[in-house]
């Protein structure tokens, strides 16, 4: 389904959730104007580290109801079924009083989980990405229940892998209600898709809606069902040529370290991503982060004398510097 968000009226605000930016690659993610999340890229794009907030504000879909999912009487897992949940959840997304959406083209489809030994390297060179990220699918679900609160990630290894669920809050307790109710809907498999959100820059989902089926589903051992949004984009790239040669310096330089069949496959990917026609992707957006990399580091550095959490001091030392 892709749906088009007019350019006009309450679409022109910010959502009620969205990313902020301030230089050098800092972002925030907030929602209602709390913290939800703090990210700071290194200037090389080999290191990411990621610092949770707490925001009470709603940035989710309200929660279904019984008798919406009573209304949904497809078999599930058929395409009838599918296309029910879709249309349910896309009008949500255009009703919500608290807007996720912003004005452009997004698309919502259901997306499946991989094993995460099929999962890509993270693209660290800017040929590799091009213009308009194509989506990476889904996967290490199982992280779900990890609800860290500082961490950092190395992009220049290939432990590090496009696709991963990150929650937007920790787990609920497995005796709580609605985790109940839906561990039953999972056994019977009659559990609705929980909506994840692909953003570009991170190579990650966001869980919009639906952790608590997610968990049920993890717990009762079944595969749960997922609708994925991303934003839009489709032209082709004004400096083609500029970008053709850095994607072929790339690819001999990434075949130089070992002609893997992991490392091929991308490479060619690449290839094919440069090469290739006008093509659709997705990129998200940002807006100006008020006060920039000065309000970010007060922002972080507040957040860490009121919340105590373990952190080796050099990953610390680096997320909170002024360059990286």
């Amino acid at each position: 389904m892709l749906l088009d968000i007019p350019r006009e009226g309450r679409w022109l605000q910010r959502p009620s959730l969205h990313f902020e930016v301030a230089a050098p690659y800092r972002l925030r993610l907030t929602s209602g104007g709390q913290p939800l999340l703090w990210v700071c890229i290194d200037s090389y794009w080999d290191q990411c580290g990621f610092l949770r907030g707490t925001a009470s504000a709603p940035w989710g879909l309200p929660p279904l109801r019984a008798a919406e999912l009573r209304e949904v009487t497809h078999e599930p897992g058929t395409d009838r079924w599918w296309e029910a949940w879709t249309w349910r959840l896309g009008r949500a997304l255009t009703e919500s009083l608290h807007p996720l959406l912003y004005a452009g083209r997004w698309c919502l489809r259901p997306v499946r989980a991989i094993d995460v030994r099929q999962a890509s390297r993270y693209p660290i060179s800017p040929m590799e990405w091009g213009f308009g990220e194509e989506i990476a699918p889904p996967h290490s679900l199982e992280g779900l229940s990890r609800f860290e609160t500082f961490w950092t990630e190395d992009w220049a290894t290939e432990s590090v892998l496009s696709g991963a669920v990150l929650p937007l809050r920790a787990a609920s307790p497995e005796d709580d209600g609605r985790v109940k109710s839906w561990r039953k809907h999972a056994r019977d498999r009659t559990l609705p898709p929980a909506l994840l959100l692909y953003v570009d820059l991170l190579a990650k989902w966001l869980v919009l809606d639906g952790h608590d089926r997610l968990q049920a589903a993890l717990l009762e051992g079944v595969t749960p069902p997922l609708l994925g949004l991303w934003p839009v984009v489709e032209r082709a790239d004004p400096s083609r040529a500029v970008s053709q040669q850095g994607a072929l310096i790339a690819a001999e330089f990434q075949l130089r370290a070992g002609e893997t069949p992991q490392r091929i496959d991308q490479v060619n990917r690449m290839l094919v991503r440069n090469f290739a026609g006008p093509r659709r992707g997705t990129v998200t957006r940002a807006w100006p982060l008020r006060g920039g990399l000065e309000v970010w580091r007060a922002e972080v550095l507040a957040w860490r004398r009121w919340n105590t959490f373990p952190t080796a001091p050099q990953p610390w030392e680096w997320f909170v510097g002024t360059t990286s």
